[in-house]
């Protein structure tokens, strides 16, 4: 596709008055909300209220994760091999009627632990599915012009929900109890369903070639592009994982504060990546995407040592701000390179492959971690992240179809 052909000038209400995208947009303003307070409340609800165990709260986190590596090559090739409307519609009503025994399970107080951990893995992985297919429609919702936008609004509203959920999470605990949470998730479900069901996709094109589940990481690995992109991606995925863990360190030995600040930090990184989504749609990306997942990541890398050494948690704050916005730059252009630089008949493939290496690299920094920072302290690892983002910029500069990607 030429860059020409992907305007980044058009605005939210423009996709949003498309009737196919609104509902795909708006399943995942529900769908992503409720996915978000249920795990806040099940972590709490099996760590604080069921087990007092951490190796407990370990697991259920983990049942959250563990469907991307276990059927992330199945899922690919089910959003590629079968009309993705019906698939989306299918999968969402799996995740309500595990929902519907999770609050059973509760509420007459029967085998609850065991049906915790099968409800939230099977929720997880019907959650991935739709999630797969959800991001292989939207070339089948919007004109080719209005990618970009389409996908800011999609990036900025998953932010905007996990803010939501986070915050709210533990309030509604305190307000309706765990089994109210589960039964509004199952509400949620409903209302998801029936919004896919409104939509009309234009017609999806099967590949008539019988094609295994490693389908997408063979195209990937066949690809020089998406090649390159992967490689650059894991090890950027594998600093930027860091942030989800390493803040709650910096806040108990570095800042001496509480919970909060930690909080505080991951709404405003989260913020911080809803304006840099919108603000890519103010100039034109298309023509020079693989420039830009280079400089914004060198950027992101000197960051890091702010962040790190910044010797204050209020300007720690501030700063996850600007991380922030800068990956939400990087992020709407890669989502909408693959998306227009993949047939659409693979395009659940290579996502779920993408998903299945980025999800790898960055599980394997949360695990690192904790070591690193014994070995070298925690602004010690910033460092290193940094420095490690910094040797891959600049080896990225030498991949030629990287740094001239575009779409």
């Amino acid at each position: 596709m030429a860059s020409e052909t992907v305007n980044p000038r058009v605005g939210y209400f423009r996709v949003l008055a498309n009737r196919s995208f609104f509902y795909l947009w708006a399943a995942t303003l529900v769908s992503r909300t409720g996915d978000n307070l249920l795990s806040i409340a099940m972590l709490w609800f099996i760590y604080g209220v069921l087990t007092h165990n951490v190796l407990y709260a370990g697991l259920i986190a983990a049942a959250y994760y563990a469907p991307t590596f276990l059927f992330a090559p199945l899922f690919g090739k089910v959003a590629d091999s079968y009309n993705r409307k019906h698939v989306m519609i299918a999968a969402t009503l799996a995740e309500m009627a595990f929902a519907v025994l999770l609050y059973f399970s509760i509420a007459l107080k029967l085998f609850v632990l065991q049906t915790s951990f099968i409800a939230v893995f099977s929720i997880a992985s019907f959650g991935f599915l739709v999630s797969i297919s959800r991001s292989s429609s939207i070339p089948l919702t919007v004109p080719k012009e209005e990618l970009t936008a389409a996908n800011s609004l999609q990036q900025a509203t998953t932010q905007l929900t996990r803010i939501f959920g986070f915050l709210a999470g533990g309030v509604m605990l305190l307000a309706i109890g765990i089994r109210g949470i589960v039964l509004l998730e199952v509400a949620l479900f409903i209302i998801s369903a029936g919004m896919f069901v409104g939509m009309n996709l234009s017609e999806q094109k099967r590949d008539s070639r019988k094609r295994s589940g490693f389908d997408g990481l063979r195209y990937i690995r066949n690809n020089r592009l998406m090649m390159e992109a992967s490689i650059f991606l894991s090890v950027v995925n594998f600093t930027g994982a860091g942030m989800i863990v390493l803040p709650a360190i910096m806040a108990k030995t570095v800042f001496r504060s509480g919970p909060g600040v930690f909080a505080s930090i991951l709404v405003f990184l989260a913020a911080g990546t809803v304006a840099g989504n919108y603000i890519v749609t103010k100039f034109n990306p298309g023509s020079k995407v693989g420039r830009i997942l280079i400089i914004s990541n060198t950027v992101d890398a000197f960051l890091y040592i702010l962040f790190a050494y910044s010797g204050s948690e209020f300007l720690a704050v501030a700063i996850s701000v600007v991380i922030g916005f800068v990956e939400g730059i990087s992020i709407v252009p890669f989502v909408t390179l693959v998306q227009a630089r993949t047939p659409n008949e693979r395009l659940g493939s290579v996502l779920a492959a993408l998903s299945l290496l980025l999800l790898g690299s960055a599980s394997l920094s949360m695990l690192s971690s904790g070591f690193l920072v014994l070995l070298l302290g925690v602004q010690g690892v910033y460092l290193l992240f940094a420095v490690l983002m910094l040797a891959m910029c600049a080896a990225a500069t030498n991949m030629r179809e990287l740094r001239n990607a575009s779409y």
